[in-house]
C-alpha cells in the first residue's frame, strides 16, 4: 500500500471513530451527507445457516458475497430468544423487562423510543417492509413508510398493511418485501434523503402450518443424505432441568419424529432451502443496492431474531437459553469499515447503540447496548463486553424463567421456581472452549464454585438494575 493510501485509510478511521462523515462530491458541490442505513432482519436463521458463517452445505451466495466485505461477528447473541422480545431489544438497545415486550405480540411502553424515531427526528426518511411482530404498527414507532405482514402466515397471498391500505401480492412475502423496499431505495435516491431501511423476512421462519414451504425445484437441489444431524440429537438431558422433557421444544420435536436421524434431515432439507431462497431474495436487494451507487455511504446491518434447534439436545424451536438458540449470524458493513471477523460477545441490544453512534446522535444512557463502533475499525481482538446476560423471563412453550451469563469460556444459566426470581430452582456450567455443544453441567464441581459465585452475583446485579426496576 502506498503511503498516500495509508494516510487516507488513517483518515477514514478518524472519521469513524468520530462520528463524522466524509464530504462527498456531486453536481459541482460539496455538501455534508449523514449515513444511509439498512437494517435486514431474517427470522429464526440459527448461526450456522449461511455459507459466511462456515457452514459449506448451506447455499447463500448473496449473503456470502455481502459479507466478504464486512465485519462478521461469530458470537453474537440475542437478550432474548423470541420473534417479538428479540425485536423490541434490537429496536430499543434495552432489555424486555424495561422495553415491556416478553411474549409474542406485546407492545412497547408508551416512553420508549426506537432507533427510527430518533433518526426520524434527526431529518431521515424512515421504511419499513416485511414481517412485524410488536403491538404498536411501524407507523406509530417512527416508520414513515411501511408495507408490513403481522405475525407468521402463509408465505404466498400474504395480508400486507401500508399507510394506502390493505394489499394480498401473490408472490413470496419476503420477495414483497424486497421489491417494496428497492421502491423505497429508488424514491431516496431521487429525493437525495438519508434514510433508514429496516428489511425484516419471514423465512426461514416456518409458514403458518408450521412447514418450511419451499419450492419442490429448491429442495431438490438438496440431497438429503448430505444434511447434518446434531451430534447431541439423543440427549437424554442429563445435568438439565428436569422441566425440560416436557417443554414444547421437546415435544414437538417428538411430533417431527425427533430424534430419528432422517426426520431431522428432512427437516433441515427443508430449512436450507427456505434460507437459499431468501437468499435469492437479498440478492436482488443487494443489486440494486450497487447499481444506485448506495455502498459508499450506506451502512448495511445484517441479523437474525434468534436462533434455532433442529435436533439439538433433542429439541426443535428456540426460547431455551442454549447456544443453537441465542447464537446468531450477524455482520456489519459500510464506509471506512474494515472487513474481517470479530471474536467478542456482541448482542442485539447493540444495534441501537451503535447506529445512533454512526449517525453522530447521542446514545440515551438507559440503553442496555454498547455501541460496536470500537470494533469496526480493524482492532479484531477488541471487545466492548466481558460478559452477556440472556434474559429468559418470557414463559413461551412452558420454559421457566432463567437467566444466563456468557462469557468467551462460560456458559451459566440460573433457572427460577417462578417469574420473582426469588428462588432458584436449578442451576447449569458449561465450559464453552472444551465443551462447545454444553453437554457436561460442571454446576456441581466444587473446583467451579467460585466462578458460580461470580456469576450469581452478576445475575443479582442484572436483577436490581434491569428486573426490579422495570417491576
Amino acid at each position: 500500500m502506498s503511503i498516500m493510501n495509508k494516510i487516507i485509510s488513517f483518515l477514514w478511521i478518524l472519521i469513524l471513530i468520530n462520528g463524522c462523515q466524509p464530504k462527498r462530491q456531486g453536481d459541482n458541490s460539496i455538501v455534508d451527507r449523514p449515513p444511509n442505513f439498512i437494517v435486514i432482519l431474517t427470522d429464526d436463521q440459527q448461526y450456522d445457516a449461511a455459507g459466511f458463517t462456515g457452514t459449506s452445505l448451506i447455499r447463500t451466495p448473496n449473503l456470502d458475497r455481502m459479507a466478504k466485505g464486512a465485519l462478521k461477528f461469530t458470537d453474537a447473541q440475542v437478550a432474548f430468544s423470541l420473534c417479538s422480545p428479540s425485536r423490541a431489544a434490537l429496536l430499543t438497545g434495552r432489555y424486555g423487562t424495561a422495553n415491556g415486550v416478553l411474549g409474542l405480540g406485546s407492545a412497547l411502553k408508551p416512553d420508549e423510543r426506537t432507533f427510527a424515531q430518533l433518526l426520524k427526528s434527526s431529518g431521515y426518511t424512515t421504511g419499513q417492509f416485511g414481517k412485524w411482530h410488536i403491538q404498536q404498527g411501524p407507523g406509530e414507532l417512527g416508520f414513515d413508510i411501511y408495507d408490513y405482514c403481522e405475525g407468521n402466515g402463509t408465505y404466498y397471498g400474504r395480508k400486507f398493511t401500508s399507510a394506502s391500505g390493505v394489499n394480498y401480492p401473490e408472490m413470496h412475502c419476503d420477495e414483497y418485501a424486497v421489491e417494496r423496499s428497492i421502491d423505497f431505495l429508488e424514491a431516496q435516491v431521487q429525493q437525495e434523503n438519508p434514510f433508514l431501511l429496516f428489511l425484516n423476512t419471514q423465512t426461514p421462519h416456518m409458514n403458518g402450518e408450521l412447514v418450511w414451504d419451499a419450492l419442490p425445484a429448491t429442495k431438490a437441489s438438496y440431497r438429503l443424505e448430505n444434511m447434518p444431524v446434531p451430534a447431541t440429537r439423543l440427549d437424554s438431558l442429563v445435568g438439565k432441568p428436569p422441566y425440560l422433557k416436557g417443554v414444547r421444544n421437546r415435544t414437538q420435536a417428538l411430533n417431527y419424529g425427533y430424534p430419528n436421524r432422517e426426520a431431522i434431515q428432512r427437516h433441515t432439507l427443508d430449512y436450507y432451502s427456505v434460507v437459499t431462497e431468501m437468499d435469492a431474495f437479498l440478492g436482488k436487494l443487494f443489486l440494486k443496492i450497487k447499481t444506485l451507487g448506495l455502498s459508499e455511504n450506506t451502512y448495511i446491518i445484517f441479523m437474525s431474531d434468534n436462533g434455532w434447534m433442529l435436533g439439538d439436545h433433542g429439541f426443535t424451536s428456540k426460547v431455551l437459553p442454549y447456544q443453537p438458540s441465542t447464537h446468531v449470524p450477524f455482520f456489519i458493513k459500510g464506509p471506512a469499515l474494515v472487513a474481517g471477523t470479530n471474536k467478542s460477545i456482541v448482542s442485539n441490544l447493540d444495534v441501537f447503540p451503535t447506529i445512533l453512534a454512526l449517525a453522530d446522535l447521542p446514545i440515551p444512557t438507559s440503553v442496555h447496548g454498547k455501541s460496536l463502533t470500537p470494533l469496526l475499525v480493524g482492532n479484531q481482538g477488541s471487545s466492548v463486553r466481558d460478559h452477556f446476560v440472556y434474559e429468559g423471563l418470557g414463559s413461551y412453550g412452558g420454559s421457566w424463567f432463567n437467566l444466563a451469563i456468557i462469557t468467551q469460556k462460560y456458559r451459566y444459566i440460573e433457572t427460577f421456581q417462578d417469574s420473582s426470581l426469588a428462588a432458584t430452582s436449578f442451576q447449569e456450567l458449561y465450559q464453552r472452549e472444551n465443551d462447545p455443544l454444553e453437554m457436561v453441567n460442571l454446576a456441581g464441581d466444587e473446583d467451579c464454585q467460585a466462578t458460580i459465585d461470580s456469576f450469581r452475583m452478576e445475575i443479582t446485579d442484572f436483577k436490581n438494575q434491569v428486573y426490579n426496576f422495570s417491576k
